[in-house]
């Protein structure tokens, strides 16, 4: 088994996370809203917000950052019991090796003192990702057709949640 370390990123890190979120958007862009080519050139304030306003965890091997996870909490007394998972992303060279297992462990382990529900967004056609999901119990409760446009190409995505 790979030796890896999951933290939760802080400011130290500023430079680990826009490294790893640069990556992610450069080498799977079907898998995020956003674009590498809009956030290289964002001022470090911006990924300092993304931290501040979000628990970030940050997967490093041999003190390299090679992936992360997002988890964002609703705002408000009525929606608190909930988060959002996003930007689960690990380095293609190190896929397949039960990382990403290790990954949303942790962060489920985490969400139980915290949180009642995860909740994600993933596109129909990632099944690597979906069959993971789905083996740490997240259940499809909504489908958003035509959830993203890449020039004239649609992808669906699927709403899933974890209690």
């Amino acid at each position: 088994m790979l030796n890896i370390e999951i933290k939760i990123l802080g400011m130290n890190e500023l430079n680990d996370f826009r490294t790893i979120r640069l990556s992610a958007l450069a080498k799977a862009p079907e898998m995020f809203g956003s674009t590498y080519s809009i956030e290289v050139v964002k001022p470090l304030n911006f990924f300092e917000n993304c931290l501040s306003s979000s628990t970030i965890f940050g997967v490093y091997h041999k003190d390299k950052i090679i992936g992360l996870a997002t988890l964002t909490r609703e705002l408000g007394i009525k929606l608190s019991h909930k988060a959002h998972l996003s930007s689960v992303f690990i380095e293609p060279e190190f896929q397949r090796r039960g990382i990403a297992n290790r990954l949303l462990m942790t962060v489920i382990e985490h969400s139980k003192d915290h949180l009642e529900q995860i909740l994600l967004i993933v596109a129909d056609d990632n099944q690597p990702a979906i069959k993971l999901y789905k083996k740490f119990g997240f259940q499809t409760y909504g489908v958003e057709s035509k959830a993203l446009k890449n020039n004239a190409e649609y992808t669906d995505e699927l709403l899933m949640k974890l209690f």
